[in-house]
């Protein structure tokens, strides 16, 4: 069996199976948990913490408004659909169009991912699904938030392909180019005092 390039992914005990991406999307596991489909492989996903969720709401909650009356929209924890063996669950994600009625799981014309990376997944969020990402033509920016360092990085696709890397640390704004947006560290962050 082929091994995944990540600790924190593990195929579940009851799910060593493997699937296309078409497959997978009309899968329907009749459990509570959440899976995602990397090189072919159903792979559980971990449970966010409070702050994960805090800082991914508020960044929906921001692209939401943003994009209100636009011909894209904000989701959280949906599935992209990124080539024949991959959809991935990204935090948050902005999918522009109209919605494909024979896929109404899968979004595919996505300019912009955003992972809040958490101890068991920042290593693969950087690296391994950043490479699949990058699959899709329409991705313009990749965004990673890192809740305990209260710092931002985001990658921007240029003209020739070649990718650059901005980082941002609060007080700082945050230019997100791909929707037009500049947000506040003080927004990303906020009520992390709250959560545990």
């Amino acid at each position: 069996m082929k091994q995944v390039d990540s600790m924190a992914y593990q195929l579940p005990t009851a799910t060593a199976m493997r699937m296309t991406s078409d497959e997978f999307l009309l899968w329907s596991p009749n459990d509570d948990k959440r899976y995602e489909l990397i090189d072919g492989h159903v792979i559980q996903m971990t449970t966010s913490i409070d702050r994960h969720q805090t800082v991914a709401g508020n960044l929906w909650a921001e692209f939401r408004a943003h994009l209100r009356g636009k011909p894209c929209t904000a989701y959280m924890a949906l599935d992209v659909h990124i080539d024949e063996s991959n959809c991935l669950v990204p935090d948050v994600f902005v999918s522009c169009g109209t919605a494909d009625r024979n896929r109404p799981r899968g979004k595919s014309n996505v300019p912009l991912v955003v992972e809040v990376l958490s101890p068991s997944t920042a290593a693969f969020d950087r690296k391994g699904k950043f490479a699949r990402y990058r699959r899709m033509s329409a991705l313009r920016e990749y965004m990673l938030v890192d809740v305990e360092k209260l710092a931002t990085v985001v990658h921007r696709r240029c003209e020739d392909g070649a990718w650059e890397i901005f980082r941002y640390s609060a007080p700082a704004i945050v230019r997100l180019a791909s929707i037009g947006l500049d947000i506040a560290s003080d927004l990303i962050f906020a009520d992390l005092e709250r959560a545990a």
